[in-house]
C-alpha cells in the first residue's frame, strides 16, 4: 500500500511538473523542474521520507502562493486570481498536513 501511494506521488508530481512546464507563462517553470525532479526521485527512492518531503514541498508551495497573492492585494491592487491562489494556498496547507500524518502513520506502524 505504501509503495502504490508513493508511486501515486510520484506520477502526480511528474505529471504536475509537466503541467508547469506547458503553463509557464501562468505557473512557475523553476516548480515544475523541482517537481519532475521529485517524481522521479519517489518513483526510485520509495521510502517513507518521500510523504514528509512531499508535505514540506506543500507547505513551501502554499507559502509561496500565499504570500504572493497578498503583496499582489496589498501593495499592487485586489485581483480575483489572487484571492484564488490563497484559497488554493489553504488546500496545499490541508492535503500537506493529511501527507504527513500519512508518514507519521507509517513511522508507527513500522515500529
Amino acid at each position: 500500500m505504501m509503495n502504490l501511494n508513493i508511486n501515486n506521488i510520484g506520477m502526480c508530481a511528474i505529471v504536475l511538473g509537466i503541467i508547469h512546464f506547458i503553463g509557464s507563462g501562468f505557473l512557475s517553470f523553476s516548480w515544475g523542474i523541482v517537481l519532475i525532479i521529485f517524481g522521479i526521485f519517489a518513483l526510485i527512492y520509495k521510502k517513507p521520507i518521500i510523504f514528509l518531503i512531499f508535505g514540506i514541498m506543500l507547505f513551501v508551495c502554499a507559502f509561496s502562493n500565499i504570500s504572493s497573492s497578498l503583496i499582489g492585494i496589498f501593495f499592487l491592487g485586489e485581483s480575483v486570481m489572487n484571492y484564488l491562489w490563497i484559497i488554493f494556498g489553504g488546500l496545499q496547507i490541508y492535503w500537506g498536513v493529511t501527507i504527513i500524518r500519512d508518514f507519521i502513520k507509517i513511522k508507527e506502524k513500522s515500529k
